[in-house]
């Protein structure tokens, strides 16, 4: 597959206690490597943690691998939306002898670095279908997985009326539309589903603006939705903060969290909110990868998560989804047996 990506230049790195990688916007990269330099060097290259979702699940795995596997790891965490290049050439200059890139932002730069044969790429949630040579790409089923949070917000909104809010309008976070829409409709077929993206193509800051999150999801409980599901990284933060601030004695309105179990990261007064997440095993992907990395098992090519092999799933903590759970498994087997197709954007 053809990528294109934006040109940007490397400006510069010293090594010492920590390394430091400056991008164009002028933030800062830290990378603190371990005292112990004859172990092998994994790098992982990602955004920044806090988002409720993606990048903390794929922490989560960073650290769970450095608790229990011998390496040496190189944190190269970033705001920045414009050095996916610098960080994955730096990793290799630093002797990484694997680089893993969370994000699809990362597919470009690793099919345009040819030499590096020190170091093994892993690149995590890239498109099903994404072929890169000499890259082993992972991705996730989340319409799967919307799916099931489609069906859960169907079988409880009380309106007929449900919303989605997603970070930037791209056709991996379409995805997560399409599947959420047809498992509400499968349950009903005349629900509303509003949609919106926070940012267009191409502009990555509609995942990390919680206040336009917040007035996206605040305009769909406005408009008659009780039930809002935010596929939009730390801009979903907003969207949880409305489903509990909106809410009256009445009128009771949910949120659906993305990727991680956001019921178990957000704040114990907005908890109550909190229908369900659609689960993406991020964490696992990363610790797998360097566990394959360590043991000499990780080869290139396509591995596909999804709820057959638990890579993507729903969560059910607190409860709210209990007197449907028979139906959520029903459908979730459905799926795995192939007798449901979920339609896809990707």
């Amino acid at each position: 597959m053809s990528l294109s990506r934006k040109l940007v230049v490397l400006g510069g790195a010293a090594l010492a206690a920590s390394l430091v990688l400056t991008g164009c916007s002028g933030k800062t990269a830290t990378v603190q490597p371990s005292a112990d330099a004859d172990t092998p060097k994994v790098a992982m290259l990602y955004g920044t943690t806090g988002d409720f979702s993606f990048m903390d699940s794929a922490y989560k795995g960073f650290t769970d691998a450095q608790s229990t596997l011998d390496f040496t790891p190189l944190d190269f965490s970033s705001p920045n939306t414009d050095d996916y290049q610098d960080r994955l050439d730096l990793a290799i200059s630093q002797g990484a002898g694997l680089a893993i890139g969370i994000g699809f932002q990362y597919a470009t730069p690793m099919e345009q670095t040819t030499d590096h044969p020190d170091t093994q790429f892993v690149a995590v949630d890239i498109d099903k279908g994404t072929e890169i040579p000499d890259v082993t790409t992972i991705s996730f089923a989340a319409e799967q997985s919307s799916y099931l949070v489609g069906v859960a917000a169907a079988l409880t909104s009380k309106t007929g009326h449900i919303g989605f809010v997603g970070g930037v309008d791209q056709p991996s976070i379409q995805n997560f539309f399409v599947g959420y829409e047809a498992g509400a409709k499968s349950v009903n077929p005349d629900i509303v589903v509003d949609k919106t993206y926070l940012s267009p193509l191409g502009d990555f800051t509609g995942f990390s603006d919680p206040t336009k999150g917040k007035e996206a999801a605040a305009s769909m409980y406005a408009g008659g939705a009780d039930v809002v599901y935010a596929a939009a990284g730390g801009s979903g933060q907003g969207v949880y903060e409305q489903a509990a601030s909106s809410s009256t004695d009445t009128q009771k309105n949910w949120a659906i969290g993305v990727d991680g179990d956001v019921y178990n990261q957000v704040d114990e007064s907005i908890k109550p909110f909190i229908l369900t997440s659609a689960i993406k095993n991020v964490n696992v992907a990363v610790e797998d990868s360097i566990k394959a990395f360590l043991d000499g098992t990780l080869e290139p090519g396509e591995q596909d998560f999804d709820l057959s092999n638990d890579g993507v799933g729903y969560s059910t903590s607190g409860g709210f989804l209990d007197s449907y759970s028979d139906q959520l498994e029903k459908a979730k087997q459905a799926i795995i047996d192939g007798t449901v197709t979920v339609p896809t954007a990707v």
